[in-house]
């Protein structure tokens, strides 16, 4: 939820290569941010059955919303590897690397946790955790979680290794590299899950997503040796077969009455579906730019959900509590309340984006001019 939250990479062969946008990342990503939106406003916070069908379908529909957080490590995934790719042969890598990452994140990040800290009761342990970039393993310090930190706990403690990875090894081998690591997640999950354990808070469970997209990334950086066509429709093609696979799997492993090691297995194989299936997403939206029938995720509401997307997924949870703890309890079966909580939590939401865009995040931005370090000239050198 962090860089991929800004332009989207299409790395050009070796001589001349420059990053220029996949334009349909960006009305995906603004869809992952709807779903996730959508996910906590319609369906954590209501209780259906004190509701009609309208409401009732959409609880449904919007149960599926939490993948937006799986397509967001896989754009996540290929962006980041793309970008260390494209500039791993320059002597300041490490430098420029992490001071993006740190412009780009820490100003709205910090302000977040500060607002937690301060209003927010009983959050102190979780904010600390929060700040070292290991909420996702809030549970063990005995520590509550309160908010969204946990992806971008996992986001940082991968690309903490992952920058000397890219740099050390050739694409052919950062590729099985990336693909090792997602088949090694998806390994850990189903070990897990022979004791029954699935808490996909931690980053060696749920770390695939990201390893898919920096997978996607060495294809199609390797793409003059294909056309990118025919690269990314056959993994895409591979990736919905098996998403398939287990996506059956899970469902077989449902039922009213099963064991937590039955639970666990239905689980892991639900996650395994949703990261193959986000990276089946991805590689057909890359090898199908430009596609007149893609038009609508290259323009209007789409990439704009898309432009604010971090600010959205870092303040809407906490907008929502703040609307039900002033305004009170949604009185149940109440559609007027209903739909007034759903569009004042959805302008506020978009009003503080929109602020932290051009307050927080722009400024900070700029700020790249004085810390990057530049490449050195030829005539320079």
């Amino acid at each position: 939820m962090t860089e991929v939250l800004t332009s989207s990479p299409q790395v050009k062969p070796a001589t001349g290569r420059h990053l220029v946008h996949i334009r349909e990342l960006d009305g995906l990503r603004g869809i992952a941010a709807i779903m996730v939106f959508f996910h906590h406003v319609c369906f954590t916070s209501i209780d259906p059955a004190k509701w009609g069908p309208g409401i009732r379908f959409l609880y449904n529909l919007s149960h599926g919303g939490f993948a937006g957080v799986d397509v967001f490590f896989v754009l996540s995934g290929f962006l980041i590897t793309s970008l260390l790719i494209e500039d791993r042969s320059d002597p300041a890598y490490y430098h420029n690397f992490y001071w993006k990452r740190a412009l780009r994140i820490l100003p709205l990040y910090a302000i977040c946790l500060l607002a937690v800290f301060a209003f927010v009761p009983n959050t102190g342990g979780y904010v600390l955790l929060s700040a070292l970039f290991i909420s996702n393993f809030a549970h063990l310090f005995h520590v509550s979680s309160n908010g969204p930190f946990w992806t971008l706990a996992i986001e940082e403690q991968f690309y903490l290794l992952w920058p000397t990875v890219v740099r050390k090894r050739s694409i052919a081998k950062l590729g099985r590299w990336a693909l090792g690591i997602g088949i090694g997640a998806i390994i850990l999950r189903l070990i897990a899950a022979c004791v029954g354990h699935h808490n996909y808070y931690f980053t060696f469970f749920h770390c695939d997503g990201l390893a898919l997209g920096a997978y996607l990334a060495c294809r199609f950086e390797s793409r003059h040796q294909d056309s990118p066509s025919r690269i990314n429709s056959g993994l895409a093609g591979l990736f919905l077969s098996s998403a398939a696979l287990f996506v059956v799997s899970a469902f077989l492993l449902r039922g009213d009455s099963i064991s937590p090691r039955v639970e666990a297995f239905g689980a892991a194989a639900l996650q395994t579906a949703l990261t193959l299936l986000c990276g089946a997403l991805v590689g057909y939206l890359i090898s199908r730019s430009g596609n007149p029938s893609l038009g609508f995720l290259r323009s209007g509401l789409l990439p704009f959900m898309g432009l604010i997307s971090y600010a959205l997924y870092m303040t809407h949870l906490y907008v929502l509590d703040g609307y039900d703890h002033f305004r009170g309890p949604l009185p149940d079966g109440n559609l007027t309340q209903y739909w007034l909580r759903f569009f004042a939590v959805l302008g506020i939401t978009v009003a503080l984006c929109l602020a932290s865009r051009y307050l927080i995040e722009l400024p900070a931005t700029s700020l790249r001019k004085y810390v990057l370090k530049r490449p050195t000239r030829p005539s320079q050198a």
